[in-house]
């Protein structure tokens, strides 16, 4: 089975997990290289060819196909961000931390590449979007699949997960 195969088949299970929203710790990020399997003959000298895994990855969860990071954790849009602008700083911030990324984001299978693009948050940090919308985690979600405040209404807007065409899905 291959990783992102194995990827999928672990949101497939925690995926469905939903809770009550709380406060908690924000998500470390990294992005992390994958080894690709050669598929010819190779000398002893050839080595296989590290790849990057996307960034964003689209996999089932109770609300259908979602948005989540290379690592599996769950991201969501803000309805009071100013079209690709970002608005949620400070308190906000640190209930909802920003998915940012230190070189240009790449979508997996099922997601559309042009709609992948960034914002530069006030501290000049590079914010990830998926068309138009600032994504970002719940700090309350700790393990890949996680949704545990979905559709719900803090820092002056409602927050929920996204779904491959960058919508909002409002079932809570």
């Amino acid at each position: 089975m291959s990783r992102f195969a194995l990827r999928v088949a672990v949101f497939a299970i925690a995926g469905w997990l939903v809770g009550a929203c709380g406060a908690a710790a924000p998500p470390t990020l990294s992005r992390s290289p994958s080894t690709a399997q050669a598929s010819v003959a190779t000398t002893p000298s050839a080595a296989p060819t590290p790849t990057l895994a996307p960034d964003l990855l689209l996999a089932d969860s109770r609300y259908g196909k979602i948005l989540f990071d290379g690592s599996g954790r769950t991201l969501y849009l803000f309805t009071a961000d100013g079209g690709a602008v970002p608005r949620c700083y400070n308190a906000c911030a640190t209930a909802w931390p920003p998915f940012v990324l230190t070189q240009p984001p790449t979508a997996g299978p099922g997601l559309e590449q042009s709609k992948v693009a960034t914002a530069t948050r006030t501290d000049g940090a590079i914010q990830a979007t998926y068309n138009g919308h600032p994504l970002y985690y719940y700090a309350g979600d700790h393990a890949p699949g996680e949704i545990k405040c979905q559709a719900a209404v803090e820092f002056g807007g409602g927050w929920y997960v996204v779904d491959a065409q960058g919508s909002q899905i409002t079932r809570p």
